[in-house]
């Protein structure tokens, strides 16, 4: 694989959780808000949270079941944290907007929020296959510009729904007293592919386009209002979303453990990092060695997307 995809950042690789990592600690009060978190990734980052110590978690999804489940299992392993479930669905302002009024008004505070909702295009059909290209060798992954009519659904979710919710969120975390004031964007190795073999292209588009709004959440934001935030590529991780997508060309790549994410969001966020704010972040790498090479990130600038001349 190509070495912009940053599979090397770190000489030492993970897909499971760390030890440095498994027993991490926030300070009190903590207060986090989690996009997306019914299923998936969300859940699992929720859980992390709450194996942290988090005193304050705020879940949404757009299924309210799903939070009555995670929020029992918050508790089983938190029995001290206040929850806060909130049906939200981030296609919608809003929707979003009511979010953010439930968290400060149960919460009054705001540490971090993950921006973690996401999807990617819908599988097409046999029909579709037919019609677009040879069944040999062919996944239910739509490929090119033509396959793919989840254009505008994906990127609403993705792109728009991560804007919506940084920006509704940033005067609540900028006015929080002694907060992380932090923002952890979900993004993916995908943002660097050109191919849609493995991704649609809805996707890649969306998740490219996060990290550069990451990228100004920290120009933007950092200096004036002491606001971070970082791009997570989370692994590669089995989800609702992933499970038996793209058939064959899938197989064996979705092995990472699904709390490694969200064990890397609590060490984002237990602490400031500026240093590390604006910049793409992979769950793969090793914190400890990342950490050795700050001078040099900070000197070059790198982890961000730039064009090669």
């Amino acid at each position: 694989m190509n070495p912009s995809y940053g599979l090397s950042v770190t000489p030492t690789t993970h897909h499971t959780i760390p030890p440095s990592l498994s027993s991490q600690t926030l300070p009190t009060p903590f207060t986090v808000a989690i996009t997306g978190a019914g299923k998936g990734l969300g859940y699992h980052i929720s859980l992390q949270y709450a194996h942290a110590g988090a005193s304050q978690i705020a879940i949404s999804s757009r299924t309210a079941s799903d939070l009555d489940a995670l929020a029992q299992k918050i508790h089983e392993v938190n029995p001290n944290a206040k929850v806060l479930k909130t049906v939200c669905d981030t296609t919608s302002d809003s929707s979003v907007d009511a979010l953010v009024k439930e968290v400060e008004k149960a919460f009054g505070r705001l540490d971090v929020v993950i921006a973690n909702a996401g999807v990617i295009s819908r599988y097409i059909t046999d029909a579709q296959k037919d019609a677009n290209r040879s069944k040999e060798g062919s996944t239910n992954l739509p490929i090119g510009l033509q396959e793919d009519s989840d254009w505008q659904r994906v990127l609403n979710i993705n792109l728009h729904g991560t804007w919506r919710v940084s920006r509704a969120f940033l005067p609540l975390l900028t006015s929080t007293e002694g907060g992380m004031k932090t923002v952890v964007v979900i993004t993916s190795l995908a943002a660097h592919s050109t191919s849609s073999l493995l991704t649609p292209i809805a996707y890649n588009v969306s998740k490219i386009a996060v990290n550069r709004l990451v990228e100004h959440i920290d120009s933007d934001h950092r200096e004036k209002d002491g606001v971070l935030a970082y791009a997570l590529h989370p692994g590669a991780v089995v989800t609702p979303q992933t499970k038996e997508h793209g058939g064959e060309a899938w197989k064996g790549i979705l092995s990472d453990d699904e709390g490694l994410a969200g064990a890397v969001c609590v060490w984002l966020s237990k602490e400031r990092r500026a240093w590390l704010s604006g910049r793409y972040v992979s769950a793969n790498w090793d914190m400890g060695e990342l950490e050795g090479r700050r001078e040099e990130i900070e000197k070059g600038d790198l982890l961000k997307f730039r064009m090669a001349v």
